[in-house]
């Protein structure tokens, strides 16, 4: 170790952090800085990387849209979508948990959230006009079909991971 004025004391300091630092912190530690593909892989290969992945997946592969909608209107297509292996017009796409037959995605200008049988066209139930490449990176307002026109819903927020 580069540092130490002597082996001994870079042994000792070694050994002092690692007492102090469990196995589940270091693996939490480094998976923090992998990438999706990465922590897929360290998930389907090795069952003591498994639990520890677990967080770091969930925070890179779920999304939350969260808040009040006008008249409450649409809430329950609203909740946690966990991102799916298809690109869906080049964008990533998501599956509402508890729900296959929600999904989110990317189309014509903006991301919306509709039926899995629409998935990929111009057509749902909530709205974000952005070209973002993630949902959750906008700043603008979500908006919600009342029958007859978009509404915005200036107290939704997409949120990432748990």
């Amino acid at each position: 170790m580069r540092g130490c004025r002597s082996q001994r004391v870079c042994t000792s300091a070694a050994s002092i952090l690692l007492d102090v630092l469990t196995t589940d912190d270091l693996l939490d530690r480094t998976l923090s800085f992998c990438a999706e593909d990465a922590l897929r892989a360290a998930y389907a290969s090795c069952r003591a990387f498994r639990a520890a992945a677990v967080p770091h997946l969930r925070r890179l592969l779920s999304i939350a849209l969260v808040g009040p909608t006008p008249q409450n209107l649409l809430t329950d297509k609203l909740g946690v979508f966990l991102k799916r292996d298809e690109l869906v017009n080049g964008y990533p796409s998501y599956t509402k948990t508890g729900d296959e037959g929600i999904m989110l995605w990317h189309a014509g200008q903006g991301w919306l959230i509709g039926a899995a049988a629409d998935l990929g066209q111009n057509r749902g139930w909530v709205s974000l006009f952005d070209g973002c490449l993630r949902p959750e990176a906008s700043s603008r307002t979500w908006r919600v079909d009342d029958g007859n026109a978009w509404v915005d819903a200036p107290g939704l927020r997409c949120l990432a991971g748990d």
